[in-house]
């Protein structure tokens, strides 16, 4: 694939109820960036998306385009379910897409369906700007009027997709771009993260094999399977189908192992970054 037919999509997955919180998880603080969780882990993709992914802004832009439909034109979909409101009023004024998932009960494949939608029914409108469709089960987010521009749009769906959790309080960057980087370079293959859990280290030996998750970036060719997920389940059976395939490729990202889940998580967290 030439590179400048790549064409990346991000989705940040929200919409988990934080059970073992007790609250909104994501609205804790960093301890590093002193930022609510959902937005620094929005601001490290956002990050990334600038220094390393494709651009996506056409040189037509100029002045005149207001900067309410810049930010719609993102290609980044924050999916929220139980906390959308309180997520959708937090991220308001940042280049991002807020999509309500009325499924999120079903489990984080319901978020993976919602997010995946949600891209593909979003055209990609010459001179930069945004129209949301409706889906059939979930909630569009619009905060502008975009129908005069939904005519002029170019349909054509991205060729790749980034799957994320915002929950994931260590990813840099860095750890982004080494995925963005590795899918580049291998455009027909899932690209995930490889890691091996701390504490599963030196007791397993052999018998500890590495996890393969997300963060994820999946090719077009894999969208049908991803939108055929059920329940409770992420994209690991997807993942697990073409490893068996060989086109998995995989990189190293010890980060991808610290979500959190309780308050107590966040001491893991603190003690990961020094």
């Amino acid at each position: 694939m030439d590179v400048k037919n790549y064409d990346l999509a991000f989705v940040l997955l929200a919409g988990g109820q934080s059970a073992r919180y007790g609250g909104n998880k994501l609205l804790s603080e960093h301890p590093i960036s002193k930022l609510p969780l959902i937005e620094h882990s929005l601001r490290v993709l956002l990050d990334a998306k600038a220094s390393h992914s494709v651009a996506l802004i056409n040189s037509a832009v100029t002045k005149t385009t207001n900067q309410e439909r810049l930010a719609k034109q993102s290609r980044v979909t924050v999916v929220a379910g139980k906390w959308h409101g309180s997520i959708d009023s937090h991220l308001r004024g940042l280049p991002v897409n807020v999509v309500h998932n009325t499924l999120w009960e079903e489990g984080i494949a319901s978020s993976i369906r919602a997010g995946l939608k949600h891209v593909l029914s979003t055209p990609t409108l010459p001179p930069f700007s945004f129209t949301c469709a409706p889906e059939d089960d979930l909630e569009s987010d619009e905060r502008s009027d975009t129908k005069n521009e939904e005519s002029a749009g170019d349909t054509k769906p991205p060729s790749h997709v980034l799957v994320s959790l915002a929950d994931l309080a260590c990813l840099t960057e860095q750890d982004i771009a080494n995925l963005i980087h590795a899918s580049q370079a291998n455009p027909e293959n899932i690209v995930c993260c490889e890691w091996q859990n701390n504490k599963e280290r030196g007791q397993g030996g052999h018998d500890s094999h590495p996890r393969l998750t997300v963060p994820a970036i999946f090719p077009n060719a894999m969208f049908t399977e991803l939108l055929s997920l059920k329940g409770d389940v992420g994209a690991k059976p997807v993942i697990s189908e073409y490893l068996k395939k060989g086109r998995v490729t995989t990189v190293p990202t010890p980060n991808a192992q610290f979500d959190i889940d309780s308050p107590q998580d966040w001491v893991t967290v603190a003690l990961s970054q020094h």
